[in-house]
């Protein structure tokens, strides 16, 4: 009995035939993920800059960012995104408001981690040795040519490798939009799955794939970033 279910797991050719639905979920999947990137990035530089900033309130402000976004779990933001804060929009201006699946997946990650990404972004901006801004304000130029030309060079090659783990992290947690109906991958298996009733090698099929890209991409951004690294130009 055990080894006809081990065989019954591995054996994936129920997985292939259905591969042209499952990849196009997958597909879904970095496109979430890409969007995600864009709302993270944006966000957590945001407060990064507010967490360095010589203003106390606008330090409170990245402050607040960071430790309510970055402590909050995945999937409670998710399902929050999706089902609450829609709620309470609706009732703030006596309209009823929805979010597609989509919209509340790339908001709850973005938000999410945003709060990871800003604290990369405050380490590698601080990282900077002062005496290179004090030079560049010596030379005349001003906070936002500094931050351009003398700062974010340098802290983004500092801080390459940990923001690269943060984007493999954001991606994994692209598994999980399938509980707000999304149609990643995995929706898309548990769909196949209720038609054939045969789980085992759908979900291994599915847990390889994700294996197989995560491995693959975390080595070639680790690559690249320590070659990056390396150059005297950031």
């Amino acid at each position: 009995m055990f080894s006809e279910n081990l065989r019954e797991t591995f054996n994936l050719a129920l997985f292939w035939e259905y591969r042209h639905i499952l990849l196009a979920g997958l597909a879904f999947n970095f496109y979430v993920f890409a969007c995600s990137v864009g709302v993270s990035v944006v966000l957590g530089f945001l407060a990064a800059l507010g967490r360095v900033n010589p203003l106390r309130p606008l330090r409170w402000l990245g402050a607040i960012h960071v430790e309510t976004f970055r402590n909050a779990p995945d999937y409670v933001m998710l399902v929050w995104v999706h089902f609450v804060l829609p709620l309470l929009i609706s009732q703030a201006i006596g309209q009823r408001v929805t979010f597609a699946p989509f919209v509340s997946a790339v908001i709850a990650l973005g938000l999410v981690y945003s709060g990871y990404l800003a604290e990369t972004f405050r380490a590698g901006i601080q990282a900077v040795p002062k005496g290179h801004i004090e030079a560049a304000r010596a030379c005349g130029m001003g906070g936002p040519l500094i931050m351009r030309r003398i700062i974010l060079p340098q802290a983004v090659r500092m801080m390459l490798p940990e923001a690269m783990n943060n984007f493999v992290s954001l991606f994994k947690a692209t598994t999980i939009v399938s509980l707000i109906t999304v149609p990643d991958m995995m929706y898309n298996v548990s769909m196949v799955t209720q038609q054939e009733m045969r789980p085992l090698p759908l979900y291994t099929g599915a847990a390889i794939t994700y294996f197989l890209i995560i491995w693959a991409v975390a080595g070639l951004a680790r690559l690249a970033s320590e070659r990056w690294r390396r150059k005297i130009w950031a």
